[in-house]
């Protein structure tokens, strides 16, 4: 009955109204008996007030004391009180309620205050309690005090007052009940409406409608769970295109190899290979294939444990400009096969704390792009430089472990700052901010010589890794030109 979240919120809203009311009222049935003990006494003092004068002049008139309280019954009658005519010792002359003639009360109750008149609490001939006004009126024969008194039962607990106001009370606690369930009602349809149309729109997006828009304009911070759930559905769009792209591009590519090594093999076990250099020939396909199968395995393996927190970095002190040297060497024979000048500029350069294994790693797939994409009788070039400050170039996409460096200039670090440039035929601006994404590729008709677009995501998640930062600038036509930037102390911690 109460499963969903606005009938739920419905329920709380009430019965925090029950318990604010139920309190609402023990707090007046706490209050309740002082008021009305303030208000039979205002009542009493007034009564005394009225009657006194009227005795007094009885009295001086030579009227009987024992037949005043019936000439005076009316004066009282209805309003729950009764009147005593009391000498000084305490004798009771006469009551209007014709019980307590000749009688006593105590004669401490006719003690006068400052104002003439004797209040407060006595107890009756039966023992019972009163509360009680009076007032001297006159003396008998004898010289003593005649006083006029009004009497009256104390009230019990909460009855006097409820019965005067019970009524209205409860009118008002009823019409406040009701108000106060419909405004319940209104809160909880704003909270919930928004939290529905959010329900709608996950389910939308786990159907697959990623174009899904929320109209939600308040409260803040359900819109602001409106933004998060449209940022991730962009998210999931994302990874979902990344992974068909992904699905496609590598069936594509393990299919090539796949093809070339069934065909050489096969060739082999029918004997079409006949001499020695045909077999060795179809034996150096498949192993080319296989160790291009094994790259792209490898790879798929370092990202699985990039994104599970797993990629192991071991620091040691590195020389930066040695180390792409080194690569470069190493490139070297694929350049020249291709007939690309490689060119360097590497000049001594301070030490830094990294992991040299993976930053060959990533400087092995810069310059093998550069080659791979630059023409015969182009030129890559690879240099090295010291900065106290980074500051990117204008038109420079980056990827960076501090967002604050994108843009701005950052000091007191200390930079290394390695370019490959290349003569190649550049990229398209279109495909500039998606280079570094994982499985894009920005040729996708070229039939042979790609990669797994799984290099450069590997080389961002390494640099930045690194405390480093990664950027592209290009221009289609003229060439490419890549930066990695590694602090001094960038390193992040292992593991």
């Amino acid at each position: 009955m109460f499963s969903s979240l606005r009938s739920r919120l419905l329920l709380s809203y009430v019965v925090v109204i029950c318990v604010c009311l139920v309190l609402v009222t023990v707090t007046l049935i706490l209050i309740a008996r002082p008021v009305q003990e303030r208000l039979l006494t205002a009542r009493l003092s007034t009564q005394i007030l009225l009657v006194a004068p009227r005795v007094r002049a009885l009295l001086e008139r030579g009227q009987v004391p024992a037949r005043l309280p019936d000439t005076l019954a009316r004066s009282v009658a209805g309003q729950g009180m009764r009147l005593l005519l009391v000498d000084q010792r305490g004798w009771i002359l006469g009551d209007t309620a014709g019980q307590w003639a000749g009688q006593r009360v105590p004669g401490e109750l006719l003690q006068p205050g400052n104002e003439g008149l004797a209040r407060g609490w006595a107890s009756g001939p039966d023992g019972s309690s009163l509360m009680y006004a009076a007032a001297p009126v006159g003396r008998t024969e004898s010289g003593e005090h005649i006083w006029v008194v009004v009497v009256a039962s104390p009230p019990q607990p909460v009855t006097g007052l409820f019965g005067d106001l019970g009524e209205g009370l409860l009118m008002a606690g009823g019409v406040a009940l009701v108000l106060s369930i419909l405004l319940a009602l209104l809160i909880s349809r704003s909270v919930a409406n928004p939290m529905r149309k959010m329900a709608e729109a996950a389910e939308a997006i786990a159907a697959g409608d990623y174009d899904h828009q929320l109209d939600i304009s308040q409260p803040e911070e359900v819109r602001t769970l409106a933004r998060s759930l449209e940022a991730m559905s962009r998210q999931v769009q994302t990874s979902q295109q990344a992974m068909r792209d992904f699905v496609i591009n590598v069936s594509h590519d393990l299919k090539t190899p796949l093809t070339s090594v069934q065909g050489f093999a096969q060739a082999l076990v029918e004997g079409v290979a006949g001499d020695e250099v045909a077999r060795r020939h179809a034996a150096e396909v498949i192993y080319e294939e296989a160790s291009r199968m094994v790259r792209m395995v490898e790879q798929l393996g370092d990202l699985a444990r990039i994104d599970a927190g797993e990629m192991e970095l071991t620091p040691s002190v590195v020389d930066l400009a040695a180390l792409v040297g080194g690569v470069v060497q190493t490139m070297a024979p694929v350049a020249a096969d291709k007939r690309v000048k490689l060119a360097t500029d590497l000049p001594a350069l301070p030490s830094v704390m990294a992991d040299g294994d993976r930053l060959i790693q990533v400087f092995t797939n810069l310059i093998g792009n550069a080659l791979k994409f630059t023409p015969e009788g182009g030129r890559v070039q690879v240099e090295a430089q010291l900065a106290a400050t980074c500051k990117p170039p204008r038109g420079t996409h980056l990827n960076s472990a501090d967002d604050r460096l994108s843009g701005a200039s950052v000091a007191g670090k200390g930079w290394r700052k390695v370019s490959v440039r290349d003569t190649g035929c550049g990229i398209p601006a279109e495909d500039l901010p998606r280079v570094f994404e994982r499985f894009y590729q920005v040729d996708k008709s070229r039939a042979s010589g790609r990669g797994s677009g799984l290099g450069l995501a590997i080389a961002k998640e390494i640099v930045v890794a690194h405390g480093g930062r990664i950027g592209v600038e290009s221009v289609e036509g003229v060439g490419t030109r890549f930066t990695v930037e590694i602090p001094l102390r960038g390193m992040l911690s292992p593991g």
